[in-house]
């Protein structure tokens, strides 16, 4: 998860570099430590992801385009980006899919085949299942958004044991959301080191500290940020978010420290919306 790159070819390629070398910080690595993909091979397959981004895509396209075996590839991919190839081309379909759906009144059916879905069953439950609502929902979201105010809240056991969360975002924030302007940031408990379906438990706080309550079973800690005074369809998908991964799980109270930066174009997207985690309140 770094800091957006700069336009063109070259200095994209030079970004999936430094993700390629961080990999081995950033995602857990299988017995054995699967070598990662070399760069100009995952720069290949991820071109290849978002030039494609309208058809139907498999593995074996990705493999094919990296020159690597289906098998080796699906490994190496894995180990390079954290998340198997299909979950890679799948996220990031969805998150098309949420500003399409934010930014247009096409019907659902026509915003799943234009994400390369072919089945509106198939894409309403992943949707659903990585953005907490089904498709036509989110839309009714936005109007709730934006006749609200995006408040605090947490979302677990308030009883469990807590860790020390101190956070630490780039000089640039306040200059991107404007003098005086609070961020929202949103804390919480994956099953892996990934953005992939919906955070057990979190909290969304305004403060850059926090005692966090542990998840027992989810001991991966992300977060992203939105700004406070952004329109309904940047709350929901926000197109620049500040992101961060704790690189080592969590299982006991703790101080930890999350360093946020900006979202990668190349790097698995933030999905859950956020005022769909508050619903899950107990």
């Amino acid at each position: 998860m770094a800091r957006t790159p700069p336009s063109g070819r070259d200095e994209n390629t030079l970004t999936i570099a430094r993700l390629s070398a961080a990999a081995t910080s950033i995602w857990p690595m299988p017995a054995g430590r699967i070598a990662a993909l070399p760069a100009p091979a995952l720069a290949a397959a991820l071109e290849l992801v978002h030039m494609r981004s309208d058809e139907p895509i498999q593995v074996a396209d990705l493999a094919d385009a990296a020159g690597y075996s289906q098998h080796h590839f699906s490994r190496m991919f894995a180990a390079s980006m954290g998340v198997a190839p299909a979950q890679y081309v799948c996220a990031h379909r969805i998150d098309a899919a949420k500003r399409m759906l934010l930014e247009s009144d096409f019907p659902v059916i026509d915003v799943a085949t234009s994400v390369g879905f072919d089945s509106l069953s198939s894409f309403t439950r992943r949707f659903r299942d990585s953005v907490g609502v089904p498709p036509a929902h989110l839309r009714r979201l936005a109007g709730e958004v934006a006749s609200t105010t995006l408040t605090p809240f947490s979302l677990g056991d308030g009883d469990a044991p807590t860790i020390s969360v101190r956070m630490h975002f780039p000089p640039d924030d306040e200059l991107s959301r404007g003098p005086g302007v609070p961020r929202a940031t949103w804390v919480g408990w994956f099953p892996r080191p990934s953005p992939i379906g919906l955070p057990a438990e979190g909290m969304l706080t305004w403060t850059d500290e926090l005692a966090l309550p542990l998840c027992p079973g989810n001991p991966w800690l992300l977060g992203f940020t939105v700004s406070t005074n952004v329109e309904a369809h940047e709350v929901l998908a926000p197109e620049h978010p500040l992101v961060a991964i704790h690189m080592q799980p969590v299982f006991a109270p703790s101080d930890v420290t999350l360093r946020f930066d900006w979202a990668d174009p190349f790097a698995v997207p933030m999905l859950p919306a956020l005022p769909s985690l508050r619903t899950r309140q107990t």
